[in-house]
């Protein structure tokens, strides 16, 4: 097999013995007082850490984006007081789509979530769906039947 040495290389081995030949085929020193490190206790030296624990997830918490809750006006107000009205009026249940808002837990904003059901019961704060989810009135954005 034919070997091509790259000429760059060969230049760059040649300076490197040149400048470091008194010291590079010597023994590696041992010393007589300390014994060698076990391989473990080598590799935890470069082991990654957290050096502020909680960091990564306050990073992740800001970069989180949340929506505004959106302000209804009257007449929109207005039309989801009559949906409401007319589907609790009906003789047999029927099913809607409501959307609403939730509030985020952890920052100021949410976000808008949206359920298919049938409403069981309707109160002055609350819409409670057949799953027994109560829904607050201010948070529902749009219903539709």
């Amino acid at each position: 097999m034919n070997k091509t040495v790259n000429p760059e290389m060969e230049a760059a081995a040649k300076e490197a013995e040149r400048l470091y030949g008194d010291i590079l085929y010597m023994e590696h020193p041992v010393s007589k007082r300390h014994h060698p490190a076990p391989r473990t206790s080598r590799a935890a030296q470069f082991s990654p850490f957290a050096a502020l624990t909680g960091y990564d997830d306050v990073i992740r918490e800001t970069a989180r984006l949340t929506d505004e809750k959106p302000e209804l006006s009257e007449e929109q107000k207005q039309h989801l007081d009559e949906v409401i009205a007319e589907v609790m009026n009906s003789p047999e249940a029927k099913r809607v789509m409501i959307t609403y808002f939730q509030s985020d837990e952890r920052k100021q904003g949410g976000s808008f979530a949206s359920v298919t059901t049938t409403i069981r019961k309707a109160g002055s704060v609350y819409l409670e769906t057949a799953e027994r989810k109560k829904i607050p009135l201010e948070d529902i954005i749009d219903l539709i039947e």
